[in-house]
């Protein structure tokens, strides 16, 4: 019988060393100019411009010091004493693995009767009080209440447990410094302030990342009205260190939406400045000028040699003022920047970046709608043709009807494939030994409606001319009512309906 060499079969031999295990990836730590979630006994938020110095009210304490925050890594726990000083926490007491295992109890609640005048147990509030003064940790005064309790041998293991946890939550509370991330700030805000981001969910935020193809190099196209959240989430996915991506926040009127949330999540520099704002309308006037054959980089490098004239302008007799005043230097220019300090504003699109969004040749890798005061179905019509072909599109709701009536317009019209309108489900769990179940209170229902597909432009030559000719009439419609060059902006988009009655117009 012949023998193989392992070293012939491509296999290591047993004095080959192992590979070395991958380096762990660096946890980013907290440091000044940064903000930070604060999660404070897992019911409560709170956001947090970290400086030094900087003070938060925690709990019962209105000045707590957070300075132990700074150069520790995001994810860390703390605790704070009677004093209100901050420090590292231990393992969670309230977790998992103090939770009591089912077993034979020959104890029971029947018996045990809850008097309003807790004369069950024997430390008054006096005694607690004095206890907190003594510096007794929030563990051991819990200890101390469960001693002097009369009824607490009696119950069973649950009810111990209930009762542990209950006078934990009271008497210790628990910060975690989370990482605002998009799933973090939205997960804080669907809890905290609802209304700020239209009641949108983290797991349909999800839904739209994923529908939405986002991702390095890309290039989608955003119209929300969620408080930037749907922005600063794509922005962080897109604008990583070294991408060439591109994300395109549109808006319908005169001003940009709200993109505040996007200063609360600690966007690089290279996710930030990949992110512009633009108008609609200025793009879709774009488009059709481009396929009418107009030199649109010419016509965006006039309008930006005007503006960059007019700033000059501006500022040279703001000089001029301050001489005058005798502050030729000006107060703010000696005036030094905090520790930490970042940029965090969004740059609105030129005349240029609109010319190149809105080129043919380009076109837009998704579409990402969420914006509830925006009909569907008219909101896509338009935007659509600003897509390359075959690029997928994403549509959040409130309501399943508008999405309902959109997909089978977009059927009927064969403006679109592999359409599918989707209800996201989210229900928390208890996970405890034996007694893992759904949460008795949730919220469920509350998460909105996704409606996502391919868009695709009519079959053949001629049809691509339709939606061309569509667009061109947009622009030359927006150029004769405002001579300005596409300076208007409408507040709602036109409805697709009404173009189509138009055309089959004799």
């Amino acid at each position: 019988m012949t023998m193989t060499d392992v070293s012939e079969l491509g296999m290591p031999n047993a004095t080959t060393p192992p590979p070395l295990a991958p380096e762990p990836l660096a946890v980013p730590t907290m440091g000044p100019g940064d903000v930070v979630l604060l999660e404070m006994n897992g019911d409560k938020w709170a956001f947090i411009n970290l400086k030094r110095g900087q003070t938060a009210c925690i709990g019962k304490h209105r000045e707590v010091n957070l300075d132990p925050l700074l150069g520790a890594p995001f994810g860390s726990c703390y605790e704070v004493d009677q004093d209100g000083i901050l420090y590292p926490a231990a393992r969670d007491p309230i977790g998992e693995w103090q939770a009591a295992k089912p077993e034979d109890d020959h104890r029971s609640n029947a018996n045990i009767v809850d008097n309003k005048d807790h004369s069950a147990q024997s430390l008054t509030h006096d005694d607690i009080a004095k206890l907190k003064r003594q510096g007794v940790t929030g563990e051991s005064l819990v200890a101390k209440l469960c001693e002097n309790s009369a009824t607490f041998d009696s119950k069973t293991a649950f009810a111990q447990e209930k009762y542990v946890k209950k006078k934990m939550l009271k008497h210790l509370t628990r910060v975690r410094a989370r990482q605002p991330t998009a799933r973090a700030v939205c997960e804080a805000y669907f809890y905290k302030q609802p209304a700020v981001t239209n009641w949108m969910r983290y797991d349909a935020l999800g839904m739209l990342l994923l529908f939405g193809n986002v991702g390095a190099n890309a290039q989608p196209l955003v119209v929300e009205t969620c408080g930037g959240l749907v922005v600063s989430a794509v922005a962080e996915r897109v604008g990583a260190e070294g991408s060439s991506g591109r994300v395109c926040a549109g808006h319908t009127g005169k001003n940009c939406n709200s993109l505040d949330i996007a200063k609360l999540m600690n966007l690089s520099d290279a996710a930030r400045t990949c992110v512009v704002t633009a108008a609609l309308p200025d793009l879709i006037e774009a488009r059709g000028r481009w396929i009418l054959g107009e030199d649109v980089d010419a016509q965006a490098l006039a309008e930006e040699t005007k503006i960059y004239e007019s700033k000059e302008l501006a500022h040279t007799q703001k000089l001029a003022k301050m001489k005058q005043e005798g502050d030729a230097d000006g107060d703010k220019n000696g005036k030094e920047r905090k520790e930490g300090w970042r940029q965090k504003k969004i740059a609105a699109a030129s005349p240029a970046v609109v010319a190149d969004l809105a080129r043919p040749t380009e076109g837009f890798s998704s579409l990402i709608l969420a914006s509830p005061c925006l009909d569907p179905f008219t909101t896509l019509a338009k935007c659509l043709p600003l897509l390359a072909p075959s690029s997928p599109f994403v549509v959040w709701f409130p309501a399943s009807q508008p999405l309902a009536e959109t997909l089978d317009l977009l059927r009927t019209k064969k403006m679109a494939v592999n359409l599918s309108l989707h209800e996201p489900w989210l229900r928390k769990h208890q996970v405890l030994p034996g007694r893992t179940h759904p949460t008795m209170t949730t919220g469920a229902g509350a998460g909105g409606y996704v409606l996502s597909g391919n868009w695709t432009p009519p079959d053949g030559p001629d049809g691509r001319k339709a939606v061309d000719k569509t667009v061109a009439k947009d622009a030359m419609d927006a150029d004769g009512k405002d001579a300005g060059g596409g300076a208007k902006r409408a507040t709602d988009v036109s409805s697709a309906d009404d173009e189509a009655n138009k055309k089959a117009k004799p």
